[in-house]
């Protein structure tokens, strides 16, 4: 996934540059053979072109994210998070919230999407915190974000790594939450 990012971040020069056939291994809950054999092409935005391209710090990381984010070099250096489908991977999501916290500067946004399908959830020889939606938005205010009650929104129906013409579909009723980290009062 990561090389495959790179490389339309990186490497893409045009829209709809990449022609790839991601459905071409998918036999089953098939309608017909041009549904499986289409062509899809990428990227459907330039990159380059995206607001503050030339000045915006990006970061796509391998690793975990408390150890490469919660280091001393990260403290207050990010002006936005976006996370999608990922504060559910946590074994202990405080210590995600207290990376997230510990990583952005004051006055940054947090914009986070996906369901909370916890990952550690009922594995043996393994502790996890599995919260409720309610209980995670509580814990987020807890900690000290501002939740942006206008930007809520819950049972977002999100599809999921989906053949839009499959027999079979994954849809998530995701919820969806802007958080801001406050700046300080003076």
């Amino acid at each position: 996934m990561l090389f495959a990012s790179n490389f339309i971040l990186n490497k893409s020069t045009e829209i709809n540059q990449h022609a790839i056939y991601p459905f071409v291994h998918q036999f089953s809950n098939v309608v017909c053979r041009s549904d499986q054999m289409r062509e899809i092409t990428v990227p459907d935005v330039l990159p380059s072109n995206l607001p503050f391209a030339g000045s915006a710090q990006f970061s796509m990381t391998a690793g975990d994210f408390i150890e490469l984010y919660g280091a001393e070099e990260e403290k207050e250096q990010w002006d936005a998070i976006v996370t999608c489908f990922f504060v559910d991977t946590a074994k202990n999501v405080l210590d995600y919230l207290d990376t997230l916290w510990s990583a952005m500067k004051p006055g940054a946004v947090w914009i986070n999407l996906g369901p909370l399908l916890w990952h550690f959830d009922n594995i043996a020889d393994e502790s996890s915190i599995e919260l409720t939606r309610d209980e995670f938005i509580e814990l987020v205010k807890r900690v000290g974000f501002e939740l942006d009650e206008q930007q809520f929104r819950d049972c977002v129906s999100v599809p999921y790594t989906a053949n839009d013409r499959s027999m079979l579909q994954y849809t998530y009723r995701a919820f969806m939450c802007v958080a801001r980290k406050p700046r300080p009062e003076r």
